[in-house]
């Protein structure tokens, strides 16, 4: 009888087939499978995953290289790789409806011409003098030492994090829900993990990826490619690490 109360109290209120049922497939595996990518991204592919279990295997010198490598390679992994074997295998959809295209060319590198100057005189530059932020970029200190080092680095963080980073929040999540809860619903909802993956950064760039995803969303959503949000974001990245390290 406890049993029974419990399921109809449980079941009350919640439609039970329209957990897995063809229509809601997309959704259900989208929402349930970007918190867990993102928690085992944060938990085993981090540098302090890899600083706490694999630092006596590096030279001491480049531990924080190798360690934002990991990350760099995790983030790939499980942020664009598993993502987009779940849309081609799963959903069995095409790549390019997720972003995977040139899109509106004209469009996107007129927004590259104008937000990219734009966001590095007024945001980034300002903040490559703020202590918070010179403290924690560049993830790795080490790549200071020479110039050829920093371009390695900041090449593989472009490939590997900005890539995946993109596919997963403005692809995988932003145009794979957007059928289901429309695009401004979409770009918000997007939002909220990309925010929360920030804590821990400066706060500034806590509040900025706030506007970052908004716009990054609407850029996608504008030129219906992901291309012009990874090399808009990857520039911001390389930008703030030079402007840091070197004015």
């Amino acid at each position: 009888m406890d049993t029974l109360r419990i399921q109809k109290f449980v079941s009350r209120d919640i439609d039970w087939n329209d957990f897995w049922n063809a229509e809601q497939l997309k959704t259900t595996t989208i929402l349930l499978s970007a918190p867990l990518l993102l928690t085992a991204q944060r938990y085993y592919g981090s540098m302090e995953f890899f600083i706490e279990h694999f630092v006596q295997q590096t030279p001491f010198q480049e531990q924080d290289l190798f360690a934002a490598i990991y990350f760099f390679c995790s983030s790939f992994l499980l942020l664009g790789v598993v993502p987009l074997l779940l849309v081609r295998f799963v959903f069995r959809e095409r790549l390019r409806d997720y972003g995977l295209c040139l899109g509106d060319w004209r469009s996107g590198l007129l927004a590259l011409l104008i937000l990219t100057p734009l966001i590095a005189l007024a945001l980034l530059l300002p903040s490559s003098y703020q202590e918070d932020f010179r403290t924690y970029y560049p993830f790795a200190k080490s790549v200071e030492s020479t110039f050829d080092r920093f371009v390695l680095f900041e090449m593989l963080r472009g490939l590997l994090f900005y890539s995946a980073w993109e596919f997963f929040f403005r692809g995988f999540m932003l145009l794979g829900l957007k059928s289901t809860f429309g695009a401004w619903q979409s770009v918000l909802i997007q939002v909220i993990p990309s925010c929360l993956w920030h804590i821990g950064t400066p706060d500034g760039e806590i509040f900025g990826s706030i506007v970052g995803g908004i716009l990054f969303g609407v850029l996608v959503l504008r030129t219906r490619s992901l291309m012009y949000a990874f090399i808009l974001h990857w520039s911001i990245g390389f930008l703030l690490d030079f402007f840091i390290l070197y004015l």
